[in-house]
């Protein structure tokens, strides 16, 4: 399996998993959104085909998205870029990943030393000390997709699990099966003679998801679904999420979302609620740019297929696609996609 059909095959099994989740606990599914959903997907994986024919140097004025992000934003984002450029250039990615190893331990023990585990005290999650968690799980997926090795995934869904993070246990998951894929090891022959460390892999996942439904029951004394149910209600909430914005921003959008500092604060604001709410990959667009915002797709596609021709950039931003299918696209990982897209093409120095 290629990595973009692993792409794929995600992004119309979560599509899947929200529609029965809609039936099963919501009003049904809107036809309209629907739609507008799978043309989504459909221009996405289209341009993703074309997108390796393009120059690296189109997407490089995506520098410039930064900007309304801020300050912050748009400072780390170059330095972040010209770091990656540097490396790229000079063949420094696996040596750096020692040094990011351990500073993604150095986070994970220096949060939990000043804050405590948010498995065990759930009410972090909400708060800046889930910071540090994420950010480890942000290195560790850069790390695997440099250095796939199981012990990296073993890491990283350790991670996830003391922060209680499906966000970090997906993308760390996401990320190992990819690299494997530019490895040429996703396949039934490959998954039976690594079968113990696929096992792994599954069972540190599913204790992950099982650590946040823990949480989750803890936090809301009148949640009843089961684990299973709960699975199939995150992404039918989120799509749920999508199909107001998708009525909101029809026919040509309110152009809010995109560049929003807190844009999933600004959704939960948008419906009244003090909490963030996540809005699937096809909510921004829709909200932002109405119908147009279709064209948003075959951009994003151009972008994740010129960045697949390499097996960093590849990795990295596929499984930023992969995360934003629940989460929905921000600003920072837009850009972030576009410029590994541009970072594909950077050629070693001799």
């Amino acid at each position: 399996m290629k990595p973009t059909e692993v792409f794929a095959l995600t992004a119309w099994t979560y599509l899947g998993m929200a529609w029965l989740g809609k039936v099963l606990y919501f009003k049904g599914i809107d036809v309209g959104p629907a739609l507008y959903a799978i043309l989504f997907l459909s221009l996405l994986l289209i341009g993703e085909n074309l997108g390796p024919r393009l120059r690296g140097e189109a997407f490089l004025p995506a520098l410039i998205l930064l900007v309304p992000l801020g300050p912050i934003y748009f400072i780390g984002g170059l330095v972040s870029f010209a770091i990656l450029f540097f490396a790229l250039k000079r063949n420094l990615l696996r040596k750096a990943v020692l040094p990011a190893v351990l500073l993604a331990v150095s986070l994970t023990v220096f949060a939990c030393i000043k804050w405590g585990i948010p498995v065990l005290k759930p009410e972090l999650r909400y708060t800046s000390a889930s910071v540090p968690f994420l950010v480890a799980g942000d290195i560790i997926i850069g790390t695997i997709a440099v250095f796939p090795d199981v012990r990296l995934l073993v890491l990283g869904e350790a991670i996830a699990l003391i922060s209680a993070s499906r966000t970090v246990g997906l993308g760390v998951a996401a990320a190992y099966a990819l690299r494997m894929a530019y490895d040429n090891k996703l396949t039934i022959e490959e998954l039976k003679r690594h079968r113990k460390a696929v096992l792994l892999g599954i069972v540190l996942l599913l204790a992950v998801f099982l650590a946040r439904h823990y949480v989750t029951v803890r936090e809301y004394s009148t949640w009843r679904l089961g684990f299973l149910g709960s699975l199939l209600y995150r992404p039918a909430s989120s799509y749920t999420v999508y199909e107001r914005l998708f009525h909101l921003g029809m026919p040509l959008g309110n152009r809010e979302l995109l560049f929003n500092p807190d844009p999933t604060g600004y959704v939960g604001e948008l419906f009244g609620k003090e909490v963030g709410y996540t809005y699937t990959l096809f909510g921004q667009p829709a909200y932002d740019f109405g119908i147009l915002g279709l064209l948003e797709a075959l951009i994003l596609g151009l972008a994740l297929g010129r960045a697949s021709k390499n097996p960093f950039t590849g990795t990295f931003a596929l499984t930023v696609a992969i995360l934003a299918l629940d989460i929905g696209i921000e600003g920072q990982f837009l850009v972030a996609i576009l410029l590994m897209a541009y970072l594909a093409g950077v050629k070693e120095d001799g």
